[in-house]
């Protein structure tokens, strides 16, 4: 879980202050910690405002509800592009030792394409797919305009297209490629925002030397995080807690 910390006056308007700052943010409190009383001094002097921290949980209500709407889509999708392979005559080569060849690259990338093409059609969106295709990834860029609701809060709903696609692309051949679905290049903007931010908060906890907590990420954002602080000096980095509430937490180490 991650919190907020809050000073006021008193404890209750500090609690106050940080519940409405957390339900604003669809986000869910679940606990309370007072870490300092409010003292009123004496004379004007002294006097300290009330300290607490809030812990909360994201509800990921919206994401549900977003990444339901694409599923029911690829639902009806699933079928119809299943249905379009299977009866396509084409000729998938025995597979290799040494890796995947390239024809059946080829047959998984279009498999693939067509899966998207038909998915994002149904759903009204007109796309442009750019496919980029490595050794061991293929990569599909789509680009249009209003597609935030093929993202999602950080990326989820974007995930759950990918783990699809690579379902239905890669379910006739025996050696699998990775799909890498991408919108309009949010991943690596995300990538960037991730490792500014892992610098920003490491300097933090090294002046301070207090942890810090971030909110749930998905595994491969947390090794963006873990990647960018592991040679930083004095600083420690791990997971914690179970999925999906799974984040980083950052250390001061001597």
């Amino acid at each position: 879980m991650d919190y907020i910390e809050v000073s006021a006056k008193t404890i209750e308007e500090a609690t106050s202050q940080a519940t409405a700052q957390i339900e604003t943010q669809g986000r869910v409190v679940t606990s309370v910690k007072v870490l300092e009383e409010p003292s009123k001094g004496f004379l004007g002097f002294g006097k300290k405002d009330a300290l607490v921290r809030v812990y909360f949980e994201e509800t990921a209500v919206e994401n549900t509800v977003v990444t339901e709407e694409v599923v029911q889509v690829v639902e009806s999708v699933t079928e119809t592009t299943v249905n379009t392979v299977e009866t396509v005559e084409t000729e998938i080569p025995v597979v290799v030792e040494d890796g995947i060849t390239k024809a059946e690259q080829d047959f998984i990338a279009d498999t693939g394409k067509e899966f998207l093409l038909g998915m994002f059609g149904k759903m009204g969106l007109s796309v442009q797919i750019e496919k980029l295709t490595t050794k061991d990834k293929i990569t599909f860029q789509v680009h249009g305009e209003e597609l935030g609701i093929l993202i999602g809060k950080h990326g989820q709903t974007l995930d759950a297209i990918q783990y699809l696609t690579n379902l239905v692309a890669n379910k006739e051949v025996r050696r699998r490629c990775q799909i890498v679905v991408d919108v309009e290049n949010y991943r690596s903007r995300r990538e960037e925002t991730l490792i500014q931010l892992a610098h920003r908060l490491g300097a933090k906890v090294r002046r301070t030397r207090q942890k810090i907590a971030l909110e749930p990420m998905n595994a491969f954002e947390r090794k963006i995080i873990h990647l960018a602080l592991q040679n930083e000096k004095n600083i420690k980095t791990d997971s914690e807690g179970q999925e999906p509430y799974r984040h980083i937490v950052i250390y001061y180490k001597r």
